[in-house]
């Protein structure tokens, strides 16, 4: 037994030890079905702003976020904001939705985000929260997991107080800025194909490389509004880059405001194992450039729209998520991570998180938030079968696909989204290390690597997933 292996037994001896004391001295409360809230009106109105979220003094270090762990900054690449767009249908109610150029944030943070707002007297009528995250891996670390690592990797936390603090306050600023910048307009819907816009390590053959677009565009024929999608990690700087940057939603922001004038909001999709495509044989930053020109250029395209009425539907579940991932369990007993321990029957660690999922349709237009990197086959299908899949599976022992469960082929996925809770492979996919689970990667039969599965909290997470929203539709109705 070498020394991973050592720590590796080690961290389970610890996490069980804590999951036994979890159930010994506490009883997860009850999380009540949640039922829709419902937003009508005669026109919608919008309202746009961003706001700086760049470092600000502090004696702390600050942490690289997105690749290896203790990668300290060294400097400025690109802007990072944060950006709020307010909707409602002309009356008095409306939801906000944000992106911000970061990794990701825990529920405890986006708590503190969604209480803030709520509190604030210059917002009225706010019935939904909505934290997008662009997942640059070219950002800081805001969730903790990147800080200097000890001898066997784990890292300390990385999250820089001040800063936090920082963007909470950014945060509620554009919000109050966007409710302050609602006018009447008309909301469309259109996607466009991207071809040849992704690549993957993994064995998924249908990549869904659509990019969707959400296009509110004012009466009075000011600067329209946009909300893309699309799913594709922004991590084309690399391990190596030590610079602050927004990466290719900075670089495809820009041009589209160059443009056309729109402002833009980014929402990445079902990333799980997708990058997007880029240059070979070229430095980083040309890569980065030419993903934001590609899809730059393919959200100027989109043509075929749908124009969508006003109405809002809502329903956000909270639900218990089995942690069986012990290195992540580790890191929340450390405190390098936010993170609430509840007692668990079903997991390996005898502890669960609570997270949650926003169900909501805008106009007609479905969409479900995330909070983790979902593989493309666990939201819009196309497992891979027995014969060809590293477990030699087949797909009957997957759940139903999110889009099967709603009836919507065209469900907008927006991953890392009120929660950050790593990655979520499909069971039959699903391949851990034999000696070293969670804390280091291993490669399957056909000789190819598993990482993803390092940071999921387990095989557990899609059932889990697709059980919660399958009871969210039923109790949701008609869009």
């Amino acid at each position: 037994m070498d020394v991973m292996d050592l720590a590796s037994s080690l961290i389970r001896k610890v996490t069980t030890g804590y999951g036994k004391k979890v159930k010994r001295k506490k009883t997860a409360p009850e999380i009540p079905a949640a039922f829709p809230t419902e937003i009508r009106g005669k026109t919608w109105r919008a309202g746009f702003a961003r706001e700086e979220i760049m470092p600000v003094p502090s004696e702390h270090t600050y942490y690289i976020a997105g690749h290896g762990s203790g990668h300290q900054m060294e400097g400025t690449l690109t802007p990072v904001y944060v950006h709020a767009l307010w909707l409602d249908c002309g009356n008095s109610e409306g939801v906000f939705w944000f992106s911000a150029d970061i990794v990701g944030l825990t529920s405890t943070e986006h708590e503190i985000i969604r209480q803030r707002v709520f509190r604030s007297d210059r917002i009225r009528g706010c019935k939904g929260i909505i934290f997008s995250c662009t997942h640059s891996h070219s950002g800081i670390d805001t969730v903790g997991y990147w800080g200097k690592p000890n001898a066997v990797s784990i890292p300390s936390d990385g999250k820089v107080p001040e800063y936090m603090e920082h963007l909470y306050d950014q945060s509620v600023k554009a919000a109050e800025a966007a409710y302050a910048d609602r006018k009447p307009g008309k909301l469309y819907a259109g996607k466009i194909a991207v071809p040849g816009g992704l690549f993957t390590k993994r064995r998924i053959d249908d990549r869904h490389e659509v990019l969707f677009r959400l296009r509110f565009a004012p009466d009075d024929g000011g600067n329209e509004t946009w909300l893309l999608n699309f799913g594709g990690h922004p991590n084309s700087l690399g391990g190596d880059n030590r610079m602050l940057s927004g990466e290719y939603p900075y670089f495809m922001r820009e041009q589209i405001k160059e443009e056309t004038g729109a402002d833009v909001i980014f929402t990445i999709g079902a990333i799980g194992g997708m990058d997007a495509a880029m240059l070979e044989d070229t430095e980083p930053l040309e890569r980065v450039k030419y993903q934001a020109k590609m899809l730059a250029e393919k959200a100027e395209q989109i043509g075929e729209e749908t124009e969508l009425q006003p109405k809002i539907r809502l329903l956000r579940q909270q639900f218990y998520l089995p942690v069986d991932n012990n290195v992540l369990l580790l890191l929340a007993v450390l405190g390098t991570m936010s993170f609430k321990a509840y007692p668990c029957e079903t997991s390996a660690t005898g502890v669960a998180m609570k997270t949650e999922m926003t169900y909501l349709t805008i106009g007609t237009q479905k969409f479900l938030t995330l909070p983790g990197e979902n593989f493309v086959t666990t939201v819009y299908g196309g497992y891979t079968d027995a014969e060809h899949a590293p477990t030699g599976m087949g797909p009957e022992v997957n759940p139903a696909p999110l889009c099967e469960i709603c009836g919507a082929p065209d469900l907008i996925a927006v991953g890392v989204t009120n929660d950050m809770t790593g990655y979520v492979v499909p069971p039959n996919d699903f391949v851990l290390n034999p000696t070293q689970p969670y804390l280091n990667g291993t490669h399957d039969r056909f000789d190819e690597n598993h990482y993803h599965e390092t940071n999921s909290m387990g095989p557990q997470t899609q059932r889990v997933i697709a059980e919660t929203f399958k009871g969210m539709v039923e109790r949701f109705g008609d869009a």
